[in-house]
């Protein structure tokens, strides 16, 4: 593991160097906007125009790394957001401040989208959720260290204006030095928003609630502080004490997430948070600053941790397969927090006073809370055991990746050896070539039979029949893992290699065969099933009841080590299969039709739903 995070030391060290200029510039703005006397109403809005640069990013950073690459990608983005910063130095206009606000939030969006591709990329299954706590460090820390940069000089000097285009611009050195290679880029398309909130209304709300008040919390705070007479190292600690809070308390919380009921839990934080964040103006006003520190720590902990919690009780409701998706509309949700808290707050700030600004934001969260009371009587919450695991996400980023959060679906994204991809770019260009250069290079390889199936299967044109008996002859001790890897991988249609696996099989051995192919292919397992008592079904006929119990056997377990929501939608469909598997036995093999109720567990097969059906039918028929 070690060695593993040596390797991804340069875009660790870059990372570090834009997310200190990022803690910088999250200070100095506001600093500068007030100093200009610019109206708190103004200040939200520029500060929060950051949040639509972030969802823009989200949405066309892929589309344009596609076309440039990487590394181009994340150079550009990083001078970019040097220029937008010197900028904002050469030129005081509120308008001009707010497109440069646009195009750092874009910025940062496309670094960091561009970093996760590559540590996905060189993550593994037992590695990605380490590598995503590292990356979380690393970004709240040199955050943490930006907000004491602005120590340096004063907000209306180009000092700070420089350092902060300085930190950016050398955030790119790393990479650009580095012999990182260019992962592949893939696209996900988010799930509907509609469809999100009508899964998760708790989630969806936590993350939108996060983003509001996050973003207001680190746009406004340093504007509130600076009226309080606040400033210089104090303000420094008081902004950091805001970031470190959503670092230790992410761990605590996520404790007590995974051992006791997730709505409970989001609901009693909340309230000690609300109690928190009114208690601070009344302690810094009584001029107690270290207590004032600890309570906007354990304030902005608790906001932070809203936002993994309100993912976590997301994926409780959502299946493996739509995780992905779902992380997408939950990065919109939470940029459409951050554009309209600061702006809300700034102009409450204006209008009701300045004094109101962590009233204010109590009050969203007694709102929210309401609302956690309000769907814990309106829905059942999932049980404790069944509840998807707490992984600690770093809001103050504003962004979470699917490809590292341990929960999502792993996608395997190690390169190929040089030999298979040989066969795979003679595969693309002529299918029956590549199979004949496979045999080749299998005797050659024998070490890689299972990754030439795994490679050629899933390219569109290759004949998996004839691959897989090219390969038998120099794989015939693990027959069954080359038919599961040709299975799982193959593109098209696998209803005549099937057929073909069956035939070619013993019959003492098709239970266990019917059992691993559909286990492979669940899709299709009534299929599957079929074609394997149908070899069986005239000469053998009592070896259907054994690929009937090896098929329930694999199926029930697999479905007792399924998430919650992935059981919940699978169970249905298994009730199905067991339905039609039940009336295949009754009209072909009628004299095995009692010993059905021994085979199928009766939570998958109710017989007085099948007498009654049966009654219905021949009422039907009378």
């Amino acid at each position: 593991m070690s060695a593993m995070l040596l390797s991804l030391l340069a875009l660790f060290v870059s990372g570090f160097f834009i997310y200190i200029s990022h803690g910088l510039i999250n200070v100095l703005l506001p600093l500068r906007l007030n100093f200009e006397q610019v109206n708190t109403g103004n200040i939200g809005l520029i500060m929060s125009m950051f949040s639509v640069g972030l969802l823009l990013g989200g949405v066309f950073t892929r589309r344009i790394m596609s076309r440039v690459g990487h590394i181009r990608m994340y150079t550009a983005s990083a001078a970019l957001a040097a220029i937008s910063i010197l900028v904002c130095f050469l030129w005081f206009n509120e308008w001009v401040w707010a497109i440069m606000r646009i195009l750092m939030g874009f910025c940062i969006a496309a670094t960091n989208i561009v970093s996760d591709g590559w540590l996905s990329e060189r993550s593994t299954s037992e590695t990605r959720s380490r590598i995503l706590a590292t990356n979380q460090i690393v970004v709240l820390l040199s955050m943490f260290l930006g907000s004491f940069v602005v120590n340096l000089a004063d907000v209306t000097h180009a000092t700070l204006y420089i350092i902060a285009g300085l930190l950016l611009c050398g955030g790119v050195v790393p990479i650009a030095i580095s012999k990182a290679t260019a992962p592949q880029v893939e696209d996900t398309v988010p799930m509907p928003l509609l469809q999100l909130v009508r899964t998760s209304p708790v989630g969806a709300t936590a993350v939108l609630v996060c983003g509001f008040i996050l973003s207001s919390l680190f746009s406004m705070l340093s504007v509130y502080a600076d009226s309080k007479g606040i400033s210089g190292i104090n303000l420094s600690l008081l902004v950091g004490a805001a970031i470190i809070g959503g670092v230790a308390l992410q761990f605590p919380i996520g404790y007590f997430a995974d051992r006791f009921e997730r709505r409970k839990v989001i609901l009693y934080t909340a309230l000690f948070s609300i109690v928190c964040t009114l208690a601070i103006p009344a302690i810094l006003e009584l001029d107690f600053f270290i207590p004032a520190l600890v309570l906007i720590s354990i304030s902005s902990g608790i906001v932070s941790s809203l936002y993994p919690l309100g993912i976590s009780e997301t994926f409780d409701r959502l299946q493996q397969n739509q995780m992905s998706g779902a992380i997408g509309a939950i990065i919109i949700i939470y940029a459409a927090g951050g554009i309209i808290g600061p702006y809300i707050i700034g102009l409450i700030m204006e209008y009701v006073g300045i004094d109101f600004f962590f009233i204010a934001l109590g009050l969203i969260q007694l709102a929210f809370a309401l609302f956690v009371i309000y769907r814990s009587k309106v829905r059942e919450s999932i049980p404790v055991e069944e509840q998807e695991a707490f992984v600690a996400q770093g809001a103050a980023m504003g962004w979470v990746s699917s490809e590292l959060d341990p929960r999502t679906e792993y996608v395997d994204h190690s390169t190929l050896s040089h030999e298979v991809e040989i066969a795979v770019d003679i595969a693309q260009l002529q299918p029956q070539l590549a199979l004949k250069m496979v045999s080749i290079l299998a005797r050659s390889y024998p070490e890689q039979i299972l990754d030439f199936a795994k490679a050629l299967a899933n390219i569109e044109g290759i004949d998996i029949s004839e691959l897989y008996q090219r390969l038998l002859k120099f794989h015939p001790n693990h027959k069954h893992e080359l038919i599961e890897t040709i299975i799982t991988n193959a593109s098209g249609s696998t209803t005549e290699f099937v057929a073909q696996v069956f035939d070619e099989a013993d019959y003492e051995d098709l239970p266990e065969l019917t059992a691993m192919i559909t286990n492979a292919d669940p899709e299709h397992s009534l299929e599957i099933f079929e074609a394997a008592a149908e070899t069986v079904v005239e000469e053998h006929p009592e070896t259907v009841m054994d690929i009937v119990e090896a098929y329930v056997t694999t199926a029930t377990t697999n479905l007792e080590e399924m998430r919650y929501a992935d059981r919940l939608a699978e169970e249905g469909e298994l009730e199905q299969t067991i339905h039609s598997v039940v009336d295949y036995i009754s009209e072909k093999t009628p004299e095995h039709a009692e010993d059905i109720e021994s085979v199928i567990p009766d939570t998958l097969w109710n017989k007085d739903d099948e007498v009654e059906e049966s009654e219905t039918d021949r009422e039907k028929k009378d």
